[in-house]
């Protein structure tokens, strides 16, 4: 069974040209699956219901849970198409129903501190890496992976700033203008490296794991509580204040690289701004009258 799960992940890589953190996710999720059922035998849909059971028994996230069962779905499916086995055991199990959370942001306010303890940092070069990598997240809405993935060719204009996102899908996004000058000082300071944000090996780029720490770092100088400020939480806050703000739900769909519109209407829920101001212009009851 290793050998099929090998032979998968090439199907990923090469045939279905699956980014990166794709075939991460999956080797995990496979790996995971292997280590709690025998692989040396036919694996049965009971086998695959009592594994997902006890994901559940956990107390895993039902999205988490969901994850590893589309894993199996594709692998098994793919043994199929393969003709490896014979019939697929996950094909009559049913992805577990829940909820997507409403996601967490932080007010105008809390990102307009988080601006200013930038300037707090101790070194030049921290408050300008920091600085640009706030107006990315909050100001164009990135991903963390897109983020970390910047190369300095990546500006196509002085308004657009091209990005390679989920599936090695490209989509091309403006930034605020505030962005500009502050990308000329982060170039000024040089460096070889092709990265926006290089590692300390020039070869590399800069890690997930640094970028969190450099914004729980900022969060503490703000007086924020860090555990409360991630670049995901960036990311939210960019589509809710922009949806505050009058922006419509296509353009943001489109800046934000989702697929299918209902993931973007899950701002809709947590942008009270906007629905406040709808209830008191156009309610009758919201209206003064005489």
């Amino acid at each position: 069974m290793n050998n099929l799960v090998e032979l998968f992940i090439e199907h990923l890589k090469s045939e279905r040209n699956s980014s990166k953190n794709t075939v991460e996710s999956y080797i995990l999720d496979l790996d995971d699956f292997g280590s709690r059922v025998d692989l040396n035998e036919e694996v049965k849909e009971s086998a695959i219901i009592s594994y997902l059971e006890k994901l559940n028994a956990k107390g895993l996230r039902t999205s988490t849970i969901k994850r590893r069962l589309s894993a199996l779905r594709q692998f098994f499916k793919f043994l199929c198409q393969e003709k490896l086995i014979e019939t697929d055991p996950t094909i009559f199990i049913h992805q577990p129903k829940h909820r997507r959370p409403i996601p967490r942001v932080i007010d105008e306010e809390a990102a307009l501190k988080l601006q200013n303890a930038v300037l707090h940092l101790a070194t030049r070069t921290d408050r300008i890496r920091a600085q640009l990598i706030m107006y990315l997240l909050y100001g164009s809405g990135l991903r963390v992976s897109e983020l970390i993935s910047l190369k300095r060719n990546t500006i196509v204009s002085s308004k657009f700033i091209r990005i390679l996102g989920k599936g090695d899908k490209e989509r091309t996004i403006p930034f605020v203008k505030r962005l500009l000058p502050i990308l000329e000082e982060w170039n000024s300071l040089g460096g070889k490296s092709i990265w926006m944000f290089p590692s300390t090996n020039p070869a590399k780029h800069i890690s997930r794991q640094r970028i969190f720490q450099i914004l729980k770092q900022v969060a503490a100088l703000a007086g924020l509580d860090p555990k409360k400020i991630s670049p995901h939480v960036l990311r939210h806050a960019f589509a809710t204040h922009l949806l505050d703000n009058g922006a419509d739900l296509l353009s943001l769909k489109k800046m934000l690289g989702h697929q299918d519109i209902s993931t973007t209407e899950i701002y809709t829920h947590v942008s009270r701004k906007k629905l406040a101001k709808i209830m008191e212009e156009f309610h009758p009851l919201a209206k003064n009258r005489a």
